[in-house]
């Protein structure tokens, strides 16, 4: 099976609807949502509002999808993410946590990470399945 691990920045515009996003995770005949992902969307809503709470019916909804797994962070993500963090750290070029965390998740799975993001690319043997954006 063809899997690719989705970035919270694809997520987004997926969801909004973007064709970039569409267009490329057909590709895949799975996507794997890490719980990282899943934390940093919800951490951009406001479950007060309606806006909010269609959002998160939206990521309910795609969550639901046969075609769709949820990645919880085990203990191979974790110490895979401590092995990253490290690296990067030692070499003064960090990024965000959360994306350790989802970079840790798409190397424990062997899949490409569908971001948009370009910091990704600092990770090595972290394939990208999709080109950052300008």
């Amino acid at each position: 099976m063809n899997s690719a691990v989705v970035d919270t920045s694809v997520l987004i515009s997926f969801l909004e609807r973007d064709g970039r996003a569409a267009a490329s995770l057909r590709a895949f005949d799975r996507l794997l949502v890490p719980a990282a992902v899943d934390a940093e969307f919800r951490a951009g809503l406001d479950p007060a509002t309606k806006s909010g709470r269609q959002r998160a019916a939206l990521l309910d909804e795609f969550l639901a999808e046969p075609s769709v797994g949820f990645l919880p962070a085990g203990r191979a993500e974790s110490s895979k993410y401590a092995q990253l963090h490290r690296y990067l750290k030692e070499r003064g070029t960090p990024i965000p946590l959360h994306d350790v965390w989802i970079a840790a998740a798409a190397l424990v799975q062997d899949a490409p990470l569908c971001t948009f993001d370009r910091h990704f690319a600092r990770i090595p043997l972290l394939r990208l399945a999709l080109a950052p954006v300008e």
